[in-house]
């Protein structure tokens, strides 16, 4: 009974060992985002034999796979993603089957989607144009994004007009919205002009010159607004037409800086633009001088700043800390887009390991936690950067060896127990 439970020890140790031959992941040293895994070995349960407790072998218990930060390797590639914290990346199959993974291998498909080499899509929430969430989970889609036209709403003009001007002697054209004439007519009468474009709905650009004349009375300027006549309904081609009912007029104070309660600013519009674009009209309130100034200086423009753009193309991306997907357009402005999502668990090591680096939840792991990179215990993205493999080669050649003098010691148990049952036999001689 003795010599026979031995070979059976030496027979368990050969198994454990041999699979855990398997869980060595030197194969894997190489491959983006894998966790190393260690074996856990216990005891077979004792034998009572003459009072003494012998042991009965061994077996693996299991293979626990270890979620430890990996090193970051930077790429070229701006959609490769590192996780450097808690978290996974969410990825769905076709068929909207839900994944996990700490591979960040990523690239943009022929649909548009962000995805990995197996061709799951990586999911984020979409972002407004104030980067505020507008969906729940869905596939990142960065392709072909044309984003609209802004109508210009808002000008804010800073200038400084110079004291020393004095009144024109040609008169201004007829004072009142519609009114066209020559642009040297226009000019004649003014002392000073800035030419000011402004985008209408449809993201058309137009210019508005703003000129400004000089009055009798000292500190006092007047001023118009006139477009292009051939860009409004009904317009002269050649002409400059005045866009403002009354046009405006400024008072400075004797320090020259504006006194905006002596001053009176209409709204410019509403204009009918000819490519059939809203009608346009930028309020009194919204048509700011703030900075603008009456010194002895020639005059000049410090600042024009306008809120409208023309409708742009997604030309490329930028990915933050914090996950946020920024687009590049062609107008040269940005806009946030997406927002990248991860995953996170009670107990990561329970999560079911299906190959091609991808985990499935499982009744171990517990429910999933969705969040966004950086919130909470949420780690951060890392853009143009994969996180490398955690197995430790030097540690894995380690385990090998004592796992394999582990499988000969099991070995060489049988092959003693043989030979020892073999004198047993030879007794009877």
């Amino acid at each position: 009974m003795a010599l026979t439970g031995a070979l059976f020890a030496g027979v368990s140790g050969i198994n454990s060992n041999g699979n855990a031959m398997n869980i060595i992941g030197i194969a894997n040293s190489n491959t983006v985002g894998f966790k190393s895994s260690r074996a856990v070995f216990f005891d077979l349960m004792s034998a009572d034999i003459g009072g003494t407790k012998v042991g009965l072998g061994s077996r693996l218990a299991s293979s626990d796979r270890l979620f430890v930060q990996g090193g970051v390797e930077t790429t070229n590639s701006t959609t490769d993603m590192a996780i450097q914290g808690r978290g996974l990346f969410i990825l769905k199959d076709a068929q909207g089957e839900t994944f996990y993974s700490r591979a960040g291998e990523f690239s943009v498909d022929k649909d548009g989607n962000l995805a990995n080499p197996a061709g799951l899509a990586v999911q984020g929430i979409k972002l407004d144009a104030n980067g505020n969430p507008i969906s729940g989970l869905t596939n990142i889609v960065i392709n072909q994004i044309v984003v609209p036209p802004a109508e210009t709403s808002e000008i804010d003009l800073a200038a400084n007009l110079n004291a020393t001007a004095t009144t024109p002697t040609a008169a201004i054209p007829t004072d009142a919205a519609g009114t066209e004439d020559t642009p040297a007519n226009w000019f004649a009468a003014s002392n000073f002009s800035t030419v000011i474009t402004v985008y209408d709905s449809l993201g058309q650009a137009h210019d508005l010159t703003y000129l400004f004349r000089k009055t009798a009375t000292p500190n006092e300027w007047d001023y118009r607004v006139v477009a292009n006549s051939n860009e409004i309904t009904g317009g002269t081609a050649g002409d400059l037409q005045q866009v403002t009912g009354a046009g405006g007029h400024l008072v400075f104070n004797p320090d020259g800086s504006l006194q905006l309660a002596g001053s009176t600013i209409p709204a410019t519009g509403p204009i009918t633009w000819v490519d059939g674009a809203n009608p346009q009209t930028i309020t009194g309130a919204n048509m700011v001088f703030t900075g603008t100034t009456q010194f002895a200086l020639p005059s000049s423009v410090s600042q024009v700043t306008q809120n409208g753009s023309q409708s742009g193309i997604l030309k490329g991306i930028t990915i933050g800390n914090d996950g946020v997907i920024t687009g590049q357009f062609t107008t040269g402005g940005t806009q946030p887009l997406f927002r990248i999502a991860l995953g996170d668990f009670a107990n990561p090591q329970g999560l079911q390991h299906v190959g091609n680096s991808l985990f499935l939840q499982s009744p171990d792991s517990g429910p999933v936690l969705v969040g966004s990179p950086g919130d909470g215990s949420f780690g951060t993205v890392l853009s143009g950067s994969l996180e490398l493999s955690t197995v430790d080669l030097a540690a894995e050649f380690v385990k090998m060896v004592t796992t394999q003098r582990g499988f000969q010691a099991s070995s060489r148990i049988i092959t003693v127990t043989d030979t020892l049952m073999e004198e047993v036999s030879n007794l009877k001689r």
